[in-house]
């Protein structure tokens, strides 16, 4: 595979990914950014070149990427205009040399990574396809047998011509006209790149592979929390950095990760899989479930933050955080709440682009972006996304979206209507069997 070129697209800054300002590829789990997660993964499957498109806005922590029996080359692509303007910026690089185009951000089975360089051996071109039970806002296969002979994007619930997602990682043995083709194609939506591969699969032979495994793309800011499960389940051990403390009347159940300088104070308990970065406090009686920590962060008197994942310099006391995910130096007064279950149970949904999206969860908390200051005793509803740089005042109740560089005031008043929600119809048998379990 020393001949092979991994592509991998990582320049778009994700307007769906909203309020969130970090690339998603630079989100860090367990210290380390998930694009060299995967890069890692490349590396162990024997993988030895990669190109990076990257954003100009990310350069000086790509100038300093190192992942060890990798030659990496990154190129710039200076706007965020799509797939196929990004693959067009390395064809000189590449020419007619095999190559693998991936997504940076999207999380396999470590098991894909050894099946495709096995496919890459057999010298034939191939896309890899996922069989879902939903929709998703994304390419759909059109195959035939173990060949695949069109994609589609973004059809529309309803319209699509399989239950095949195309996952992108596409291998392309000689790529040089699949690069003319890219060049010439156009289109007034942003699908350019799979237009230009569609028109190549009607020409040339592609192999379809199924994958059945794990597949966690991040395309929506809660898609975070499914990513921080997913990290913490599989890599939460209990580990232990320098210079720890932890109080006699601590009580640390479960796979927990703690790097160096921690400190954990009395009567708290830590509930694993967690992770907990470098140089965070944890003050008395506090609770921690399920949560990926980041370095910093001062969670101060009777705090509970359950599945959730909170940024690096993050600040709390006596706070509830459930589900919600924290970019980074999010400041909560004391007292206030991030709910995460709506009074009716049902599902929790958000508006993205103008447009009501369902979330897939019954329990979502907050999305807030970098440098959010937060008052006492505020309550944010469940599934509100706030902006950066925003402060949000004390006493209100959140119920709605807040743009970044937003100053939230008022004053609480109260609305009496007929309420239609049957809440002694519902049953918590299954959250009873959860707390159980």
């Amino acid at each position: 595979m020393d001949t092979v070129y991994v592509v991998i697209l990582a320049a778009g800054r994700g307007k769906r990914f909203w309020p969130f300002e970090t690339n998603k590829a630079l989100i860090r789990f367990f210290g380390k950014p998930l694009i060299v997660h995967n890069l890692e993964r490349f590396a162990r499957a024997g993988f030895r070149k990669v190109i990076l498109v990257i954003n100009p806005a990310d350069v000086q922590f790509y100038m300093d990427l190192v992942v060890p029996d990798m030659e990496i080359h990154t190129v710039i692509q200076q706007e965020a205009v799509g797939m196929g303007d990004a693959l067009l910026r390395v064809r000189e690089h590449i020419g007619n040399a095999p190559m693998l185009v991936v997504n940076a951000e999207d999380v396999v089975s470590p098991d894909l990574y050894n099946e495709l360089a096995s496919n890459v051996d057999t010298g034939v071109s191939f896309l890899v396809g996922k069989k879902v039970d939903r929709y998703f806002d994304l390419g759909y296969l059109e195959t035939h047998g173990d060949r695949v002979t069109g994609i589609v994007e973004k059809p529309g619930d309803g319209n699509q011509p399989s239950d095949l997602v195309n996952l992108v990682f596409h291998y392309v043995d000689k790529p040089a006209e699949f690069f003319d083709i890219l060049a010439r194609q156009t289109s007034e939506q942003d699908d350019v790149y799979e237009r230009a591969l569609d028109t190549l699969l009607k020409k040339s032979p592609f192999q379809f592979i199924s994958y059945e495994d794990i597949w966690l793309p991040l395309k929506y800011p809660w898609h975070l929390l499914d990513m921080s499960t997913y990290f913490l389940t599989r890599m939460a051990k209990e580990y232990r950095g320098k210079n720890i403390h932890v109080a006699p009347s601590a009580i640390l159940d479960g796979p927990i990760h703690i790097e160096d300088n921690v400190k954990i104070f009395d009567n708290t308990k830590i509930v694993g899989p967690v992770y907990i970065g470098k140089n965070t406090i944890i003050g008395n009686n506090s609770m921690i479930r399920e949560s990926h920590i980041g370095g910093g962060c001062v969670i101060g008197f009777n705090s509970d933050i359950t599945r959730s994942y909170i940024g690096d310099n993050c600040w709390f006391h006596s706070n509830y955080v459930g589900d919600s995910v924290l970019e980074e130096n999010v400041s909560m007064g004391s007292g206030s709440v991030l709910a995460n279950l709506r009074l009716d149970e049902g599902e929790i949904s958000s508006v993205v682009g103008g447009k009501k999206l369902g979330t897939g969860r019954s329990k979502l908390g907050a999305m807030i972006g970098s440098f959010v200051r937060i008052g006492v005793n505020a309550s944010i509803m469940p599934g509100v996304k706030i902006g950066a740089d925003s402060f949000v005042g004390a006493g209100i109740t959140v119920s709605t979206d807040i743009p970044e560089q937003s100053f939230v005031s008022g004053t609480s008043d109260m609305t009496i209507a007929k309420n239609t929600k049957r809440v002694r119809e519902l049953s918590r048998d299954s959250y009873k069997k959860k707390l159980s379990s």
